[in-house]
């Protein structure tokens, strides 16, 4: 089951169930307590190319930009109002959910997503998005066992980042009416498939793909990345543990 819907139905079957509630999303559809042992940002792994990015991706409001070349992290919030001139497209779809059917309710327009001059991969917890690049899955399940250079899927088919107005949830504040408000941008649906919920019987059931992925950056260069844990110590999940080789 895909992440995002898995994380809707979640949502609406347990509030029904809850017989009141002090926050919006507050613990409604996964547990976040404070964690403050996870420390984000980049640490070597002994080689040049190799290291860990860890990142707090808990916040569903806003989206986390990562520069492969200089190793900087930089978030920006998700825009909820418009300001200014609107560009044609940028806002906020709210969807009647029933399953994994998406009827749009209404749409609210919005300043365009605000990003910084250089990154090459954005997170929104489990979303992933890049900057006009291209991903491909490998069917590797350990980064360790990817062959020695991204050359070895030249002849392959990377796919690009794709709009989306059914992909990152922003707005939960009508989960109880079963509608779910999602920003209106681009994610790489090769890269956000990396972790499934399985809503079949509960508990849900939370699983992290075993695969590897080859992100194919702007200036023709290429990353390998796999998705190590979304787990902090603590049990807080949207914390991203990523493996990665840069350059690949």
């Amino acid at each position: 089951m895909n992440t995002r819907k898995g994380i809707v139905l979640l949502t609406i079957a347990l509030s029904a169930m809850m017989m009141s509630c002090n926050g919006i999303a507050d613990g409604i559809y996964e547990d976040v307590p404070s964690d403050n042992t996870f420390r984000e940002g980049f640490s070597e792994s002994g080689t040049a190319n190799r290291y860990t990015l860890k990142i707090d991706a808990t916040n569903y409001n806003e989206w986390v930009f990562v520069s492969l070349h200089d190793r900087t992290i930089t978030r920006r919030d998700i825009p909820l109002e418009l300001t200014g001139e609107w560009d044609g497209r940028s806002g906020i779809t709210y969807n009647h959910v029933e399953g994994s059917k998406f009827t749009p309710v209404r749409d609210i327009r919005t300043d365009k997503q605000e990003e910084p001059d250089n990154w090459d991969i954005a997170f929104h917890h489990f979303d992933v998005r890049t900057n006009h690049g291209k991903a491909l899955s490998t069917g590797i399940g350990n980064i360790d066992n990817l062959p020695a250079s991204s050359e070895s899927f030249s002849n392959m088919e990377f796919t690009p980042d794709k709009w989306s107005t059914t992909q990152a949830i922003t707005d939960l504040k009508e989960m109880m009416n079963y509608v779910v408000g999602y920003q209106n941008g681009y994610t790489n649906p090769v890269l956000s498939a990396w972790m499934d919920m399985d809503l079949t019987s509960p508990p849900p059931v939370f699983t992290k793909q075993k695969d590897s992925y080859v992100v194919q950056l702007a200036d023709g260069t290429h990353a390998a990345m796999s998705l190590d844990s979304y787990i902090s110590p603590v049990g807080s999940k949207g914390m991203l543990t990523i493996n990665i080789i840069y350059p690949y």
